[in-house]
């Protein structure tokens, strides 16, 4: 039986290089295997701690459990020298991971001449915040970010919004049928192979339950509605010096 200890283990090193599953343990595999019937981790690799894998499901579920497959740790894994929360890092890769996954072509781009920054925001052509972002993209490529769209219908995919959001990626203009669809007007009906409800699943695998959500450059996520001045301004400070 697979004992749950529910505590961050305290001692943490430097990032060693990664190890991939076929090289753990056997134990630890056959345990992991059976943790969550039905689910097979994307990675597992050797954790910065000795005898510790990292077993990655995806961004929202990382755990770690140790090489004889008797014990799993939930909770995030800290560097106190650095500072660091390794384990947010590995979310934002695996959030990067599925965003580059669905493939810029999918999206509804406004990019500016030359991009210092990129953001892909999950989107709902009726959702009040998400226009109001949208008011703010001249603004935003201004500056020099590149916004790029992915859909997200927030009440599901047998709503009316869903079928709104289907009609504006079958468009031959997305850019323009996003733009009038946030600003109420009517965008004709349309029907064709389109990318919404893939988009709609990687929100999902995200944890995304509200709109307008933002994966920032280095995989971070941003919840809600941010203004341009202040957007930029975040962009900026996270980038690396």
């Amino acid at each position: 039986m697979t004992k749950y200890l529910w505590f961050l283990w305290p001692a943490v090193l430097g990032l060693p290089a990664m190890t991939f599953a076929d090289e753990a343990p056997p134990r630890l595999l056959e345990s992991v295997n059976q943790l969550l019937p039905g689910m097979k981790p994307e990675r597992v690799s050797q954790s910065p701690i000795p005898g510790l894998y990292e077993v990655i499901y995806n961004p929202r579920l990382i755990l770690y459990v140790h090489k004889d497959g008797q014990y799993v740790i939930q909770g995030d894994l800290l560097n106190l020298e650095t500072q660091a929360n390794l384990t947010e890092e590995r979310r934002k890769q695996a959030r990067l991971k599925i965003i580059e996954g669905l493939g810029e072509d999918s999206m509804i781009v406004f990019a500016p001449e030359k991009t210092a920054h990129t953001i892909t925001v999950f989107t709902d052509v009726d959702c009040g915040y998400c226009r109001k972002l949208h008011q703010e993209v001249n603004e935003l490529t201004r500056h020099g970010v590149k916004v790029r769209y992915l859909a997200f219908p927030r009440a599901g995919m047998a709503s009316p919004t869903y079928q709104r959001m289907v009609s504006v990626w079958c468009a031959k203009d997305r850019r323009q049928a996003i733009t009038d669809a946030k600003a109420g007007s009517d965008v004709p009906s349309k029907r064709c192979d389109n990318p919404v409800q893939a988009h709609y699943e990687a929100a999902q695998q995200l944890g995304i339950s509200g709109t307008p959500a933002m994966v920032l450059d280095d995989g971070g996520m941003q919840p809600g509605y941010v203004p341009a001045e202040q957007l930029i301004k975040l962009l900026e400070a996270e980038a690396p010096s």
